[in-house]
């Protein structure tokens, strides 16, 4: 049987609560499908409002899963179908994109953006939580979504912990801190269990974190990736839109080349860099103001320079910076002005600047 014929087969299996089989609702829910290689994407339109939103996605994912082909499925719901029909296509093994097509989810951000990095500890999560503050104080609607599935952090740096997002219509609500929306896998599970998944396990939970989530739009959709180029990365590469890539690295040598690493994984996958933030850049001295660079300075500037990419800016260690994300309070959610905080202001302005002149 050819996988059009397996397509159709799975979804007249499929029932609703009522008894009544899917392919014969009128108007029709399945709006298009398109399958790349190993992955499905269906296009499902449902009132906001309709109970299905809640439990027939997950149905349709088990089902297609069945299919031999298939590993991966997206899921993407919409209220009315969209204006453009160029993007879906019936189900078939003939002249697929060779990537999957990256609109799933997150459609009502104006900007997606994936903040990464070659190698853990260089304070990828620190960066992406006081850029988003960093945004909002700047007049933008910004959620931050922590994909980091091994080691999130977001729930502890925005004074969550341990609290459990809300239901509505079996959809998440994502938690407010500080004028943003957040949401991580820290607030569905204890944070002293160990996350021991592999890799389609991760690609499932990141993704129903993506599905099952009333995110509520805006200008700036930030992802906390974890360390690396794995799963996530890939996960996410394929059921978002990305606008691009913000790298985080410190200045020394060895984080240097994983965070080239990092930036050649987004450029293989089609996914612009949008420059490199050099976290750690220096030590001020609260005293005497002297700049001592502990861990080298400058080499992000370098390393832009070898990827052709933008240079953000340069934050400096800062005993304010480690507190408030110890303690739940970042500094970019309070009124202290200092160096860091400086830093933060000007990369999110020259983010600003680099999305607009593109």
């Amino acid at each position: 049987m050819d996988i059009e014929k397996q397509f159709e087969a799975a979804f007249s299996r499929i029932t609703l609560e009522n008894g009544q089989p899917l392919v014969s609702v009128e108007p029709e829910i399945v709006h298009g499908c398109v399958v790349n290689n190993d992955f499905a994407k269906i296009t499902l339109i449902l009132a906001e409002d309709s109970p299905l939103r809640g439990s027939l996605p997950a149905k349709i994912e088990a089902e297609i899963k069945q299919i031999e082909q298939i590993e991966r499925v997206a899921i993407e719901v919409l209220a009315t179908p969209p204006k453009e029909n160029s993007s879906t296509q019936p189900a078939t093994s003939q002249n697929t994109p060779q990537q999957p097509q990256r609109t799933a989810y997150l459609q009502n951000y104006e900007a997606v953006i994936a903040v990464a990095s070659g190698k853990g500890g260089v304070g990828k999560s620190t960066v992406s939580l006081n850029l988003a503050l960093a945004l909002s104080k700047k007049g933008y609607k910004v959620s931050l979504f922590d994909a980091d599935i091994y080691g999130p952090s977001v729930p502890i740096m925005t004074g969550r912990r341990g609290e459990k997002p809300s239901v509505a219509s079996n959809r998440l609500i994502p938690l407010e801190s500080f004028g943003i929306q957040t949401l991580s896998i820290g607030n569905l599970i204890d944070e002293n269990d160990a996350v021991i998944w592999r890799g389609p396990m991760v690609h499932q939970a990141v993704e129903q974190l993506l599905r099952d989530t009333n995110w509520p739009g805006g200008d700036f959709m930030l992802i906390d990736m974890p360390p690396g180029t794995g799963d996530t990365q890939l996960s996410i590469s394929q059921l978002c839109e990305l606008t691009g890539a913000v790298i985080v690295s410190t200045p020394q040598d060895v984080a240097l080349i994983d965070a080239i690493k990092a930036a050649q994984m987004f450029t293989k996958v089609e996914i612009d860099v949008l420059g490199i933030v050099e976290n750690m850049s220096f030590f001020a001295c609260p005293k005497c103001g002297e700049e001592t660079p502990i861990f080298s300075q400058h080499g992000a500037k370098e390393a832009c320079t070898k990827i052709q990419a933008p240079f953000l800016g340069a934050i400096p260690i800062e005993l304010q910076v480690r507190k408030g994300g110890d303690e739940g309070k970042p500094i970019m959610a309070t009124n202290k002005v200092s160096s860091a905080t400086e830093s933060f202001n000007n990369i999110a302005s020259n983010l600003i600047n680099i999305l607009e002149e593109g």
